[in-house]
């Protein structure tokens, strides 16, 4: 793997509230390339022509280069989410996969989705490598409407954890629950767990404070009696002497729970940088699947941790993946809606189909990018 700069470590087990957040870089010098080929969002690309340029080598067996289009922009600020789950990224940073792809990719970490979007909306970041999808709904009645090109989970990997006095659903109700902020992935899956429970979001109070670190923290000290974290973080959290009251792993849920984002005027204007962004991300999303004791590894050295723990969570996050080729689902979509349009009725006018493309994923089937790296469209 290849070394990355970092100003600070990241996230980790501990239940300190104390939280990195800094501004690392990966540089690496782009491809050579060919002229970029162009496309309308929300449709399908022609394939480019095959003259020598951005090459993306197989991982899977039998298959053979695919030449990429020449990103518009080699240069790209990408958002990271402090979390134990971006699988995808880690690999894609860590294994030079971006760089391989034509970008000089420089990424800063955030601790809250919400405060990634509103990076995005400033233009200080220009792609979000993985975040939750409400905001990307709700923006498609503004005047900077966010996109969706890339689903890296739709599938709860937190468990909901709660202080040693709450054992069942009913010990839970009148009490708060930690999310990270309200309409991001974190609220969704408290949601869907409280109605799992046999509660209703009025049974509970769902309290917004922070990253995985500051949730754990919170959960210490008594500020709340539940908390959404990894499900990596079992062994650890039951040892502190707190419940698992509810396992993710327990739910089926098409809830997009990560996704790449961008604003439409970048992916408008970037096509080929995003379908660079978006085959280093599902490459990484398939090392992780396929060799998990690669992404543990990538992990590790990205946030500086150790390895023991980077493969607890890369192995907790396995079971129940899905998707695995990134694709986009319309019915996920939809199903986020009506979710989130219970606690913000302006989102049942929302016309949700406008807030994803499948642009890209079919322009990779298009050109082979699947078959030659191994990975079903």
């Amino acid at each position: 793997m290849s070394s990355v700069g970092r100003t600070r470590p990241m996230i980790r087990l501990s239940l300190s509230i104390g939280v990195a957040l800094g501004l690392v870089a990966c540089s690496a010098t782009p491809q050579a390339s060919t002229p970029p080929a162009t496309s309308s969002l929300g449709q399908s690309s022609s394939t480019p022509s095959a003259s020598p340029g951005n090459s993306a080598s197989p991982s899977g067996s039998g298959g053979s280069a695919v030449v990429l289009p020449t990103p518009e922009v080699a240069q790209v600020k990408l958002g990271i989410l402090n979390a134990t789950t971006n699988h995808d990224v880690d690999v894609a940073i860590e294994d030079g996969l971006f760089a391989k792809n034509g970008l000089t990719v420089t990424y800063q970490v955030f601790t809250s989705e919400s405060s990634m979007v509103q990076a995005l909306l400033a233009g200080q970041i220009d792609v979000i490598g993985a975040t939750g999808v409400s905001e990307t709904i709700g923006s498609q009645k503004t005047n900077s409407p966010l996109v969706i090109g890339m689903v890296m989970e739709d599938n709860i990997t937190d468990n909901l954890y709660t202080s040693k006095n709450v054992k069942t659903a009913q010990d839970l109700k009148g009490k708060s629950i930690a999310i990270s902020s309200f309409g991001s992935s974190v609220y969704g899956e408290a949601l869907i767990m409280v109605k799992a429970l046999g509660l209703s979001s009025s049974d509970v109070t769902i309290t917004p404070i922070g990253d995985d670190a500051a949730r754990r923290a919170a959960l210490a000290a008594g500020t709340v009696a539940g908390s959404l974290n990894d499900r990596g973080e079992a062994a650890q959290m039951t040892a502190a002497g707190f419940n698992v009251l509810l396992p993710g792993s327990q739910l089926t849920t098409g809830l997009p729970t990560g996704a790449e984002i961008t604003t439409r005027a970048y992916a408008q204007t970037n096509p080929n940088t995003v379908l660079a962004v978006v085959a280093s991300l599902i490459e990484g999303l398939h090392s992780f699947l396929t060799n998990p004791a690669d992404a543990a590894q990538a992990q590790a050295k990205l946030w500086s941790i150790d390895l023991a723990t980077a493969t607890t969570n890369v192995q907790a996050d396995l079971p129940g993946w899905t998707p695995q080729n990134g694709r986009p689902s319309l019915a996920d979509f939809q199903a986020a809606q009506a979710l989130f349009v219970k606690t913000d009725p302006s989102l049942a006018s929302v016309d949700v189909s406008q807030a994803i493309t499948t642009q890209f994923v079919d322009q990779l089937k298009s050109l082979g990018w699947y078959q030659a790296n191994g990975i079903t469209p």
